[in-house]
């Protein structure tokens, strides 16, 4: 039996990134008319499934998988269209508090009509959405994984690595 040659990693990380560029396009297209980018409406949805909890810029950061320096100027700009509310907690002055207005919700609802998003996957069946939405979400906490290794690598002693260099060049010596 024969098998197909599978597609070196960097084949797929192009088609992921090309993907992921056009597809953000039609969607950026789609909220400019309702004065949304797609991270508010990201943020706006965040929101809208977690109104019974308290939500904090840190939180907003960690689950949109963004650094909190980034949500917290968007969040900013949401106040100021009056999407949000942010509300420092009195008895932790350091902890702000985030929650949705009721234009922030009515524009939610705008957001997601996805009108022209959904025209992406028409032509897919509820299976392959299924699919791509299980290998997407693999490769996401892949990445996570890969993130969380790299950082916890920079704190390991890396003089096992100068040692195998030395040698190496030593060995490759004539």
């Amino acid at each position: 039996m024969t098998r197909t040659p599978r597609l070196n990693t960097f084949e797929i990380w192009g088609i992921i990134m090309q993907a992921r560029a056009v597809a953000y396009n039609v969607r950026r297209k789609e909220l400019t008319e309702q004065d949304l980018t797609p991270e508010q409406a990201g943020i706006l949805n965040i929101l809208h499934k977690g109104k019974t909890k308290i939500i904090t810029p840190a939180k907003i950061a960690k689950e949109y998988l963004r650094e909190p320096h980034t949500i917290s100027v968007i969040l900013k700009r949401m106040e100021d269209k009056g999407l949000i509310a942010l509300t420092k907690n009195l008895a932790r002055r350091n902890m702000i508090r985030v929650t949705l207005t009721e234009k922030g919700e009515n524009a939610r609802t705008d957001a997601f009509r996805l009108d022209r998003t959904s025209k992406l996957f028409e032509n897919l069946s509820d299976d392959e959405i299924k699919t791509l939405y299980s290998l997407l979400t693999k490769v996401m906490n892949n990445s996570i994984e890969a993130l969380a290794e790299s950082a916890s690598d920079a704190n390991r002693d890396l003089s096992i690595f100068h040692e195998y260099d030395t040698k190496l060049k030593s060995e490759d010596l004539p």
